[in-house]
């Protein structure tokens, strides 16, 4: 696979272009990571496979760690399940003029969807039963995102602006804290299904090559900065943590330091 970065639109001025390999063991997905741009700037790419070449994407770029720079604007998201309507949001966004979009997690649902969309209610097409079941295996996991990315607002979004992404619960298990599972399965157990999330989410978000997961582990936090204005700190706030104390939801303070799941 061919790709290539310009500062137009329509590639006239060319600045990068490389080749890349989709392995099928990372379920044909590429990670470029291309260095030494021009700092503070947008950017077009695609890619070309034979005869095929893809939509344009825009990018852009960070001020100079030095620069001092006094406007910044950015957009954050969160929360998106498949099955509880559609994501006109991102329509929105895609027309707005940001700097950088952050998601904030919950990317996807691991809940089942079924042949109607759930909420979305098809009545044009039926989606088939694969999504009907919660994820579990890193086929699954895949499928998801894949079923995600088929909507025609979200990939507008990420064709428009750059996104800087940390995941919440849902990629993985609703209310998972660390190795601890939401229906309290074995840790070996569970960290096989979080170990198949983990390497889904990176294969299919932008992050670099070396955020690749080792098994069920994976350094998502980084931070980042946007000229001397802003310091980002991008958190991990599910792989590190202790379980919640006395279950989930709001409960009255205790004086117990022992956790345990709401039933």
């Amino acid at each position: 696979m061919r790709w290539e970065l310009a500062r137009d639109e329509r590639f006239t001025r060319i600045v990068r272009r490389g080749l890349a390999f989709a392995h099928p063991e990372f379920r044909h997905t590429v990670h470029v990571e291309v260095g030494h741009l021009e700092s503070g700037r947008a950017f077009f790419y695609r890619f070309r496979v034979g005869d095929w070449i893809s939509p344009v994407g825009r990018t852009r770029t960070a001020p100079a760690p030095g620069a001092h720079n006094s406007r910044l604007k950015l957009a954050a998201v969160s929360c998106q399940a498949y099955q509880d309507g559609y994501f006109t949001a991102y329509r929105h966004l895609a027309d707005e003029d940001v700097d950088v979009v952050f998601h904030l997690g919950d990317y996807l649902y691991e809940y089942a969807v079924d042949a109607t969309g759930g909420a979305r209610a098809y009545t044009d097409r039926r989606l088939p039963g694969v999504f009907n079941r919660e994820t579990l295996t890193l086929e699954d996991y895949r499928l998801r995102y894949a079923l995600y990315k088929s909507d025609p607002d979200l990939r507008a979004a990420h064709a428009a602006h750059p996104f800087v992404v940390t995941w919440d619960d849902h990629e993985t298990e609703n209310n998972y804290a660390g190795d601890v599972s939401e229906d309290d399965a074995p840790p070996e157990e569970f960290l096989l299904r979080r170990a198949a999330a983990y390497r889904a989410y990176w294969e299919h978000q932008p992050l670099r090559r070396p955020q690749l997961p080792v098994g069920p582990d994976m350094k998502l936090y980084r931070r980042l900065r946007f000229g001397r204005l802003a310091q980002f700190d991008i958190l991990d706030t599910r792989q590190y943590r202790s379980d919640q104390a006395y279950g989930d939801g709001w409960q009255v303070p205790g004086p117990s330091p022992r956790t345990r799941r709401g039933r």
